[in-house]
């Protein structure tokens, strides 16, 4: 509870050091240094330092309608191929494969295995974040009454090997080898 507790004040005063700082989150790359309560945050070892977290892994989110996953092979140099699985209850769900870049805490996913849909997520090194306004275009990628705005996914499982694991519905392997 003390870490937690710890971990939101941090979190809240990073995100108030940043208020005011004109700081643009689009500029936010992997060499960009953190605040000093960001950096005393990460010594720490309450929150991850984003620039050290590769991407490649298998990121998961259970709830009441299913599990949802996303599986990211590859690294931040030659960029990563990708797999997603958002479930919205038995016969409803999103499920697509493509690739992403990473820079910083910016991931751009284009999933390209049917219509192009291309945005920018957002990767603190233990979730991943869905924008909540996506292109129509992603809409090809979801059963009716299912979409992708907004989901995440919380980093279960680090590296390809366990990425390569990661299973879909009709997709049989998300994330497959080679």
């Amino acid at each position: 509870m003390k870490k937690v507790c710890v971990l939101l004040a941090a979190l809240l005063l990073a995100s108030c050091d940043q208020i005011g700082t004109g700081r643009d989150d689009s500029t936010n790359g992997s060499d960009e240094q953190p605040s000093s309560l960001e950096q005393a945050a990460i010594d720490a070892g309450v929150i991850p330092d984003v620039r050290n977290v590769s991407l490649s892994g298998a990121f998961e989110r259970q709830s009441d309608l299913g599990e949802d996953r996303f599986c990211a092979v590859g690294n931040d140099q030659r960029g990563y191929q990708v797999g997603l699985l958002a479930v919205f209850g038995p016969d409803s769900k999103c499920e697509g494969l493509g690739s992403a870049e990473r820079s910083g805490e910016l991931v751009t996913i284009t999933l390209d295995s049917e219509q192009r849909c291309s945005f920018t997520a957002s990767f603190d090194g233990v979730a991943l974040q869905m924008p909540g306004d996506l292109p129509e275009s992603c809409e090809s990628y979801c059963t009716p009454r299912a979409g992708l705005n907004g989901v995440s996914f919380y980093l279960v499982g680090e590296g390809d090997a366990v990425a390569r694991s990661t299973r879909g519905r009709e997709i049989e392997n998300l994330c497959p080898s080679g």
